[in-house]
């Protein structure tokens, strides 16, 4: 989720936990990273509850003063992934961990937590901790509903061009037949009332790809189904996006650069000369 450079915040300590000996009663540390730009407070991963193969690990995220344990326990034998990336178990009992440091403030760090897991259907935990009122504690979470085919991530992104300061945002898409559901949405911290708020002018772009537009829903999906490279497009009301004409079914693409939505068009178009699309900003 590009991840980049923004985890300078904290030297990383790196432990497997799945080999010969188990990991120490008081837990593991995986990670710090950086709280504040004017201390050296810093939040603290560990894993603790580890003591033989088989025990789940409770994932626990402190500073020193008051800790608080994050949803999904990991099998032992935690394996790093990415940079800021930890995952265990096989198939149903998979668990993947991801943190992304946001520079809520000019001098201060929250942690976007993701974690995900499961077989057939993945399904994913967001969670944005801060320091607040002498320890860490959680200011946000934006959980999937576990109801179906489910996707969504969420990260970091600039509030204003040249800023330091990130608001974040979870991308959410739930894929039915009537029609799948596509939704950004955004937030930002207040320092002045220390809590989280939802982000309504300064919010990511997104731009769709749109090969088809229909005045029922069964026609855009029968439309979808012809396109032979049209896989992993959606079909979406466009009722709920103010930039599109309402009453439609579109079929669509959504994409975070205006170019990458352009490509999806022209890899529609290399299947099917006849297909003629737009990208529109949403």
């Amino acid at each position: 989720m590009g991840l980049g450079q923004r985890a300078a915040a904290g030297a990383a300590l790196i432990v497997l936990l799945g080999g010969a000996a188990p990991p120490a009663q008081d837990g593991i540390e995986l990670k710090r990273f950086k709280a504040s730009e004017k201390s050296d407070a810093m939040y603290v991963l560990r894993a603790t509850g580890c003591r033989k193969a088989g025990d789940t690990c409770q994932l626990e995220l402190g500073d020193g003063k008051r800790k608080v344990t994050l949803p999904d326990g990991m099998a032992y034998g935690i394996e790093p992934g990415a940079k800021d990336s930890w995952t265990s178990g096989e198939e149903e009992r998979s668990v993947t961990t991801t943190v992304q440091p946001v520079r809520l403030e000019a001098d201060a760090w929250g942690l976007l937590v993701t974690q995900e897991g499961g077989f057939e259907h993945v399904h994913r935990r967001h969670r944005l901790y801060v320091v607040k009122d002498g320890g860490v504690t959680e200011a946000w979470n934006g959980d999937e509903n576990f109801a179906g085919p489910e996707q969504s991530h969420a990260g970091p992104y600039p509030l204003t061009p040249g800023s330091s300061v990130e608001g974040f945002y979870r991308e959410y898409a739930f894929l039915s037949a009537e029609p799948d559901e596509w939704k950004l949405d955004a937030w930002r911290w207040d320092a002045a009332s220390r809590k989280v708020v939802k982000e309504l002018r300064q919010r990511p772009e997104r731009y769709a790809a749109i090969i088809g537009s229909f005045k029922t829903v069964q026609e855009a999906i029968a439309y979808r189904e012809e396109q032979a490279c049209a896989a992993g497009f959606l079909v979406l009301a466009s009722t709920p996006h103010k930039r599109l004409t309402p009453g439609l079914f579109i079929v669509t693409s959504i994409h975070p650069e205006k170019k990458a939505a352009e490509a999806a068009l022209k890899k529609v178009s290399a299947c099917n000369p006849k297909v003629s699309g737009y990208v529109k900003a949403l």
